[in-house]
């Protein structure tokens, strides 16, 4: 099962539930998840921003879906996510939303995407590692290290005591190697220093952390 498939099998048993109850059988889960991948596919955003995706159904359909509305818009939105992620191209996780229709049919699906703009303010998230989830908001200087000291600490044994320094200015970010044992990768390239933007991955040690709005 290739990479396109196994999507397709996460979303429709995720959101099947909630089909079967709301929508008509002429609408299927994988119908709306093949045209979400399409969509995403089709156009790459060409600023940092990312981009919103509006699942458009009928006016009955989304009167019938509304009880289930943001368990549906959770899971196209992480849907998206891992797909971005396997795309590696650096820009703010898709958004997702629900919305109703007056002219389209029962049954009917229309993908709309709108540019969203770039965000005020970053954070740098732990996406794999421990303290997972832990956030640091970028304002000014901060240090990443295993040492508890440092403004985000990873209790990651290959993480060096004093890791790497981020600069947060008034229009850039940037980091630099504080002279770490194993380096440091941005975007899978090994980088002694370099300006991060929202999307971006660094990782450090065994630990993975992405550069994400902070709103």
């Amino acid at each position: 099962m290739n990479a396109f498939e196994r999507l397709e099998a996460l979303c429709a048993s995720a959101v099947e539930r909630a089909f079967a109850v709301a929508f008509p059988s002429a609408l299927e889960p994988v119908h709306v998840a093949r045209k979400l991948v399409a969509s995403f596919e089709g156009g790459i955003s060409e600023s940092r921003g990312g981009r919103r995706f509006i699942v458009y159904v009928s006016s009955d359909d989304m009167a019938r879906l509304e009880p289930e509305r943001a368990y549906l818009e959770r899971q196209w939105r992480a849907m998206l996510a891992r797909l971005a992620e396997r795309s590696r191209q650096p820009q703010r996780p898709p958004e997702v939303v629900l919305a109703g229709k007056g002219d389209l049919a029962n049954g009917t699906v229309q993908i709309a995407v709108e540019a969203l703009p770039e965000p005020l303010h970053l954070a740098l998230r732990v996406r794999k590692g421990l303290p997972l989830e832990a956030r640091l908001p970028l304002r000014g200087s901060h240090v990443v290290g295993r040492d508890p000291s440092c403004d985000l600490a990873l209790a990651d044994p290959r993480v060096s005591r004093r890791h790497v320094a981020i600069v947060a200015g008034t229009d850039t970010i940037s980091f630099t190697d504080l002279g770490s044992s194993n380096g440091v990768l941005l975007n899978g390239e090994e980088r002694r220093e370099g300006r991060l933007d929202c999307g971006d991955v660094l990782h450090v040690g065994d630990s993975e952390l992405v550069v994400e709005a902070d709103e």
